[in-house]
């Protein structure tokens, strides 16, 4: 569930990401404001869940551990979340369990703080080549690295393997240069120190050692490497370095992140020749768009030079690029809009996917411009992956080729877009191809299963039991994610492992991970779980429908919190428990939110049900209330249109929220309710999904279209016998 004070750019860029192609960052850099860097303290290399968190803990249903070696390794795990080592390491060198002392010096190696010596670190890469975040593990013996170590052993350490971090980079190109590889090992070192953001005292070393290699333009680039991160004191030691323009520019462009107004006043003061500099253009913008002048930023979005940035900063730029125009589009400004997302010469990743798919819609809903739209729907079919995304490309293409009058098009568009029935678009698509559509969940392949003992044999399965057992759900869930890997046919038998130890919600994400690219396990993807009985006011919400939220919120997490504490199963904040509690004629337990499944279910069908009630019964708008508040849903209903209107076309208006977050919310829960009658019912049932969007008014009766007819080449004209006179 959102957090109602989560800023704007936070939750356009989360849904940009989450709606669109997923593309997830490298292991050991993260996002870090607008720009992605590198990872400065490593705990995960995977992208983990808003409701969750490291140092989460549950009670495990399968026991490996002895009691006493349970008691050691969850004190031993406490200490650890605490960055207490000394203390972890010594509780786990008592303990007998093999595996679980490996995990603690797992977690310890990770540690940026602990500070694990190289020889340490090193040794447990070579002896466990499978494990997890082995990314992470190389960037913390990058660290490590003793510069004083001879170049040809640095040398031999990296082999055809390249630094993952910026010190690595410097190591090795030092390396390079000491044995008479001067070109390559000088790029290194300038590729590194561009990148890097450094303590203070090795910087100061970097500079001694490397700075003939260092010229005014490579600290340039490194001055605005580190303004874009906000890496603001190592920014400021960077100055030193630079020329008064590239200062004066810098500080500027520091002025505007710190304090849009007086960063704006700063700028003003500025030589013409310095304030159009595209790099400040865009913290203009962005300070532009905090101050809410929306025309300003457009403005200065659209400026060639600016948009040049496409091509070194796509994640920022889009950023403010997508706000800005969704700004635009509710000021009926839809030429701004479309001019601003398309023509940014992306060709990949989320921001490219995200800018074809509303230059498309823009031009086809809002311009009236089928022809113009459909280049954008063809190119964002071809590049992106994802049955989500495949789905989306292919319905959209599939409405534009009805407009242009192209009815065997847009059939095909809508097949290939029904491809993938589990998706939105893949459901309303059948909806354009079938008079009584159905839904058919395509069985998986049997697959071949590891034999039991050899699976067993496993130091990843062995792991993954140990944090089972401990609890530990969030490194279990690397521990998975790394096992389904390296054994793409042991899925089935990995999941239901994960299913029996208690862990249906880290089951049910491998279960997406192969379905990315393959088959779907609805038993896995889609679990069903006893729904209690209702307890609130009106009308209980219908099992799949809870089922599809919860799916959404939590995976099946009993234990989620959210970084908004958000709690249980079913998110419900503390304020939003105690008022359905009481509409429920419950007792207001706030510990059991986390701890009792049914009471949380309980509470969170009442929550749902009034906002049934409140909405007339409209699921799309009262997913949007229990993810981003009722007060942001009628902000929509006002700007947007109506969905319940004949007037407002539903698709266009889940498409027009502006929270990213919460598109991708609506589409997922209508699309789960689907799924979900499928599974309760045990069988293929008739696809609802245009009710669902419509309700309360009825679904436009839309002309199902027909498959292309195929001409059948004329038969060949029979010869007639010839008869003999004789």
């Amino acid at each position: 569930m959102l957090s109602r004070a989560l800023p704007l750019l936070a939750l356009v860029s989360v849904g940009a990401v989450a709606v669109a192609e997923a593309q997830p960052l490298p292991q050991g850099v993260i996002r870090k404001g607008d720009v992605i860097t590198m990872q400065p303290v490593a705990e995960s290399d995977s992208v983990q869940p808003a409701a969750a968190a490291e140092s989460e803990r549950r009670d495990a249903a399968v026991k490996v551990l002895s009691p006493a070696d349970h008691d050691l390794f969850t004190r031993a795990f406490d200490a650890a979340d605490r960055g207490d080592w000394p203390t972890a390491l010594g509780l786990a060198r008592q303990g007998h369990n093999a595996t679980a002392k490996q995990i603690i010096q797992w977690r310890y190696l990770q540690d940026k703080n602990a500070k694990a010596p190289f020889a340490d670190i090193d040794a447990f890469l070579s002896a466990n080549s499978d494990w997890p975040r082995r990314n992470i593990l190389f960037v913390r013996a990058e660290e490590q690295l003793d510069p004083a170590t001879p170049p040809e052993k640095i040398i031999a350490w990296f082999g055809n393997r390249n630094p993952i971090s910026a010190i690595g980079m410097i190591r090795l190109g030092e390396a390079l240069v000491a044995t008479g590889k001067t070109t390559a090992g000088q790029r290194l070192i300038r590729d590194g120190w561009v990148a890097g953001v450094f303590d203070p005292d090795v910087e100061l070393a970097i500079v001694q050692k490397d700075g003939a290699y260092l010229t005014p333009d490579i600290d340039k680039k490194r001055l605005d490497n580190l303004v874009w991160s906000d890496s603001i004191s190592a920014a400021r030691r960077e100055m030193a370095r630079v020329d008064d323009a590239s200062q004066k520019i810098a500080n500027a462009r520091i002025a505007l992140r710190a304090d849009p107004k007086r960063g704006q006043r700063t700028v003003a003061e500025l030589p013409s020749d310095l304030a159009s500099d595209p790099q400040l253009w865009f913290d203009e913008a962005r300070a532009a768009r905090k101050t809410q002048d929306f025309d300003r930023a457009a403005e200065l979005l659209q400026r060639p030079q600016l948009r040049e940035l496409f091509k070194t900063r796509p994640g920022p730029l889009w950023a403010e690029t997508h706000i800005i125009a969704r700004e635009m589009m509710k000021e009926a400004k839809n030429e701004v809009a479309l001019h601003l997302v398309s023509e940014t010469g992306l060709s990949s990743g989320s921001e490219f996917s995200d800018a074809e798919f509303l230059s498309g819609w823009i031009a086809l809903r809002f311009m009236k411009d089928a022809t113009s739209a459909l280049p954008h729907f063809l190119r964002l079919a071809d590049g992106v992956s994802r049955p989500i995304s495949k789905a989306r490309a292919y319905y959209w293409q599939g409405r534009t080729y009805e407009e242009l009058n192209k009815p065997d098009k847009a059939y095909t568009a809508y097949q290939l877009a029904a491809a993938n029935p589990e998706t939105f678009y893949g459901q309303l698509a059948l909806t354009r191809i079938e008079e009584d559509p159905k839904l058919h969940l395509p069985s998986p392949k049997a697959e071949a299963a590891p034999a039991t003992a050899a699976f067993e044999r496993d130091d990843l399965v062995k792991a993954m039991r140990v944090l089972g057992d401990l609890g530990a759900q969030n490194y279990l869930r690397a521990f998975a994610a790394r096992y389904q890997e390296l054994h793409p046919s042991h899925a089935k038998k990995l999941m239901q492992m994960l299913t029996d130890m208690g862990y249906r919600d880290v089951a049910l994400r491998v279960a997406k991970a192969v379905g990315y690219e393959g088959p779907t396990y609805a038993a896995y993807a889609y679990p069903v779980i006893p729904v209690p009985e209702y307890r609130g006011n009106g009308i209980a919400p219908e099992p799949a429908l809870v089922h599809a939220i919860i799916r959404q919120e939590t995976e099946f997490d009993p234990q989620s919190v959210s970084a908004a504490n958000a709690r249980g199963i079913m998110q419900l904040t503390l304020a939003s428990a105690k008022v359905n509690a009481k509409r429920a004629g419950l007792p207001y337990r706030p510990g059991a939110l986390t701890t009792d499944v049914t009471y949380n279910m309980q509470l969170g069908m009442t929550e749902f049900s009034a906002y049934l009630a409140n909405w007339n019964n409209s699921v799309i708008l009262s997913a949007a209330a229990y993810n981003a508040g009722e007060s942001n849903a009628k902000r929509w209903v006002q700007v947007f249109g109506d969905p319940r209107s004949a007037a407002t076309d539903p698709v266009d208006w889940i498409e027009s929220i502006t929270y990213g977050e919460t598109r991708n919310y609506v589409m997922r829960i209508v699309e789960n309710l689907q799924v979900y009658r499928n599974r309760i019912a045990g069988k293929d049932t008739p696809l609802r999904i245009l009710a669902d969007l419509y309700t309360p008014s009825m679904p436009p009766q839309a002309k199902v279209l027909r498959p292309p007819v195929t001409e059948q080449p004329a038969p060949a004209e029979k010869k007639k016998k010839r008869t003999s006179s004789n």
